[in-house]
């Protein structure tokens, strides 16, 4: 049974940046946030667009796009249930940079730019967590920007499957990703034959374990250090016994 716009209001109510606001700030945020549903395919927001939602992940799955001027497309992030993003165009008041694209049928909160600046002016809390936010973001680019320059393409596809349960940027419930082998190939940006290898690699390495339509994570931390290059190098991929949030 899908969850119903009901579910996804407490949902919205249950944010972190949410739980520390005062009853007068979330009558307001929950009065003027919106909660929509979107199907897989949609365009949450439009690349080149003014800025005006924060945009918040309840249930699903959205990826982070652009398109070049020769028409090639390229998938930044993906950003999984719980996940906020959009904070940075709102506060440097530009055009968005990117496409935020559903990749699966989702429910997304959409704050008005007004409402952020109005938590943003008033409370510490939704500031704590923003520099919380952005700082996490920034060690995701990182992390991603690393493994592309230096490591192999399986340690690419480590870090992208690791950072869909980065506790700092979504809710992480389950060890479970229900995802395609051909959509994590879109959010790695690589082949879906060179994904598909990547993740027989890493599942026989014992970091994840494989089923139609979905990926169980079986030890986070060794996938991020796979996309370091650090289990490799010190020779430690041994199978996992259990699933391990990161830190």
């Amino acid at each position: 049974m899908s969850p119903s716009s009901l579910e996804m209001r407490d949902r919205l109510r249950e944010a972190p940046w949410a739980r520390h606001l005062t009853a007068e700030q979330w009558v307001r945020v929950d009065a003027e946030t919106q909660v929509v549903q979107y199907a897989a395919g949609t365009v949450v927001s439009r690349e080149g667009a003014r800025a005006q939602h924060w945009v918040g992940v309840l249930d699903g799955m959205v990826k982070v796009d652009t398109v070049s001027a020769d028409g090639r497309g390229t998938t930044f992030i993906g950003v999984s249930s719980g996940g906020w993003l959009g904070e940075g165009s709102i506060l440097k008041r530009e055009l968005r940079p990117y496409e935020v694209i559903a990749l699966r049928d989702s429910w997304i909160a959409l704050m008005p730019t007004r409402t952020f600046d109005w938590l943003f002016e008033t409370s510490l809390a939704f500031n704590h967590f923003l520099v919380h936010q952005l700082n996490a973001r920034l060690g995701q680019f990182v992390a991603v920007v690393e493994s592309y320059r230096m490591q192999s393409t399986t340690a690419q596809v480590a870090v992208c499957v690791a950072e869909l349960f980065n506790p700092a940027l979504c809710s992480v419930t389950s060890d479970a990703l229900s995802l395609s082998q051909e959509e994590i190939a879109r959010l790695c940006g690589l082949s879906r034959q060179t994904a598909n290898r990547a993740l027989h690699e890493l599942q026989a390495a014992g970091f994840v374990r494989i089923q139609y339509g979905t990926i169980h994570v079986l030890d986070v931390e060794g996938l991020h250090a796979f996309g370091r290059g650090v289990s490799s190098r010190q020779g430690v991929l041994q199978p996992a016994t259990g699933f391990m949030r990161s830190r």
